[in-house]
């Protein structure tokens, strides 16, 4: 990971998260706490992100509803890379509850294309997102294009193309049949930069399988990616699951939770 020395980081913090230049006191407090050891890296952006000025610019981190918390690793690693605002795709978006991308949109003014293969959730994302800058496609995602049963599991935030992903829950509840596309097919439709800044994959089953696809036949490169594919840290390298050697050549591990390996581009 690339890194900053102190007081470049505590500026691309004022600029990032309170979209100002640094004041003088302000600056000298938190550079003084980074260089004496007294606050580390992630206690600097905690207290940037729990100010007052934060909350009152639209933000404040005080329920972060990632799913295990992969918002605030990302936020951690890109603010030493002075990353920005930028493009989100999210395949099984779900809804607000344990969105990987429903902070960026909201906080950071992002903009986001949202992905979900069960149309039963459809009208709850619409409602929880209202007022972002995002296009919600109702479609399932997979290696090939056409149609499918969608396997329904014990509740609606459980679905499958895959009913033995679907099983692992609980029992099946039934299914409905879907329209299933293909990344790249859908990221070229809607106009999606080439390196776009992050994808989230959830898609119980159809995960890695996606990811190869979109790198063996398309450009897509996306700088950050978050794929279901931890298995409670039981995943310590990209070689211990069927990624491709494409993924594997262009994407490292950076930081793991228990359900998501959070995997960024290699650099040259």
């Amino acid at each position: 990971m690339k890194s900053l020395e102190p007081g470049a980081l505590v500026d691309a913090l004022y600029v990032a998260l309170l979209r100002r230049p640094a004041d003088e006191v302000g600056r000298r407090q938190w550079l003084e706490a980074l260089t004496s050891g007294s606050a580390t890296v992630e206690d600097v952006v905690r207290g940037f992100t729990d100010s007052d000025e934060f909350a009152a610019k639209g933000g404040r981190f005080t329920n972060d509803v990632s799913q295990y918390g992969e918002t605030f690793d990302l936020l951690r690693l890109w603010v030493a890379e002075h990353q920005g605002a930028g493009w989100v795709v999210d395949v099984g978006a779900r809804g607000v509850e344990r969105s990987n991308s429903y902070d960026l949109l909201k906080h950071f003014g992002w903009r986001g294309l949202l992905i979900e293969a069960n149309p039963a959730l459809v009208p709850d994302i619409r409602r929880g997102f209202a007022g972002l800058d995002f296009e919600l496609l109702n479609c399932a995602v997979s290696d090939f294009e056409g149609r499918a049963t969608l396997s329904l599991g014990v509740n609606d935030d459980i679905s499958s193309l895959n009913p033995t992903a679907t099983e692992a829950w609980g029992a099946l509840r039934g299914g409905v049949e879907v329209e299933v596309r293909k990344l790249d097919a859908i990221l070229a439709e809607r106009q999606v930069p080439q390196d776009f800044d992050l994808l989230s994959l959830d898609i119980e089953g159809e995960d890695i399988k996606v990811l190869n696809a979109l790198l063996a036949d398309s450009p897509y490169r996306p700088r950050w990616i978050i794929i279901e594919a931890s298995y409670d840290y039981s995943v310590g390298s990209l070689d211990d699951l069927p990624f491709s050697d494409a993924v594997k050549a262009t994407y490292a591990i950076r930081a793991q939770t228990p359900a998501n390996l959070i995997l960024g581009r290699r650099t040259a």
